[in-house]
């Protein structure tokens, strides 16, 4: 007996928040940013190292999932299942994460550098598994020790978004600006992949809109923009990349249903001197090797299969921690951890709180059971 697996995601955008300067949650649109095309895509002079100086870079602590449960508790209501049928569960997923965390699982088989292991931690709270990516021992001493060079070079992202990028369709982008990396626009997906449901946010780096768009973007015409740089090696980009870097555009942009990918490509001095554009269908014929979505959409498959089969006991009884390693190939190990555990501890008490008095705030006349 034979049988295939092709399945895709049903993807829809539900909702939306901003992440100021300051790290500080913003239920609105106020980071939103509009992709302004340069007037000579193939000969431009962007230096991504201009103002480093006086760069403000993200902080080194993990913020977990901390923004998407806030998000997730201002929208109990959109969220919830309808009351006759929550004796399963009470929000109307399977599962909650970030988008970082599915494109890491579906990139999975191509992974090959040891420093891309992961450890994926997971909660259940009333029948939905919270999902949350964290960095291995190595990768964590690597952010802790990281030189001064190495953030520049994490900076050169968020510069070529400055020179791209505008808060208004017809302003001009502002690269004079002093760069601030903390500030994001994100976005939340509901998804269906084969049986589950999905909700997941993901940072978006502008859209492509002719109007401003003030109130929401959920139903409203626009197209999501993504920016990456690269070495300025060749002519073009075609049977050139590593495959595992392929894997992770293809996965990301996927996820959220990009289908525009701009690509700045540097120099050596680290200055943009030309903008290559890709759909989403480009993506894989940049692979050096032979690249399979259908081999990455079955290893997300098997993992939520066992993820659901693994994660029984809930939030407050413990925590489940699955581990990957590239040497590891296909397996991924898992251990019962304590339901308090530092280092892993994700699903916060004041979410669970706020869940709760919401819950109780729907059914005075019942009582309900605090962790399910």
């Amino acid at each position: 007996m034979s049988f295939n697996i092709d399945f895709e995601f049903t993807i829809d955008l539900i909702g939306h928040f901003s992440i100021d300067g300051n790290s500080e949650y913003h239920d609105d649109l106020s980071q939103l940013k509009y992709y302004i095309s340069p007037l000579n895509p193939n000969n431009v002079n962007f230096d991504l190292n201009k103002n480093f100086k006086s760069t403000q870079h993200k902080p080194i602590s993990h913020i977990k999932l901390d923004h998407i449960l806030k998000w997730i508790s201002h929208n109990f209501r959109q969220l919830e299942k309808p009351l006759s049928v929550q004796e399963e569960r009470w929000l109307d997923f399977d599962f909650i994460c970030s988008r970082g965390l599915i494109k890491t699982i579906l990139s999975t088989p191509y992974i090959n550098d040891e420093r891309n292991a992961w450890i994926i931690c997971a909660s259940k709270y009333r029948g939905t598994i919270y999902l949350c990516k964290f960095y291995t021992d190595e990768k964590e001493h690597e952010r802790l020790t990281e030189s001064d060079y190495e953030k520049q070079a994490t900076s050169w992202g968020f510069k070529f978004e400055q020179y791209m990028l505008a808060d208004h369709p017809s302003h001009m982008p502002n690269s004079e600006r002093p760069l601030n990396e903390c500030e994001e626009f994100c976005c939340m997906f509901k998804a269906k992949f084969d049986t589950y449901s999905l909700l997941y946010g993901a940072e978006i780096d502008g859209i492509s809109s002719q109007q401003p768009i003030r109130d929401t973007l959920v139903n409203k015409k626009f197209e999501l923009i993504e920016l990456k740089t690269y070495p300025m090696y060749h002519k073009n980009m075609y049977r050139q990349i590593p495959c595992e870097r392929v894997s992770m555009w293809w996965s990301q942009n996927y996820l959220v249903k990009t289908n525009k990918i701009i690509f700045g490509l540097k120099d050596r001095n680290k200055k943009i001197r030309k903008i290559n554009e890709y759909s989403l269908d480009d993506l894989p014929y940049l692979s050096k090797e032979d690249y399979s979505i259908k081999a990455c959409k079955q290893f997300c498959k098997i993992f939520l299969d066992n993820v659901k089969r693994i994660v029984t006991k809930d939030h407050n009884e413990c925590m489940y921690k699955f581990q990957w390693q590239p040497t590891a190939k296909d397996v991924v190990n898992y251990t019962e951890e304590p339901p308090d555990n530092g280092r892993f501890f994700f699903l916060e008490p004041w979410f669970i709180a706020k869940a709760e008095d919401y819950i109780k705030s729907k059914r005075p006349q019942q009582v309900t059971k605090s962790n399910k």
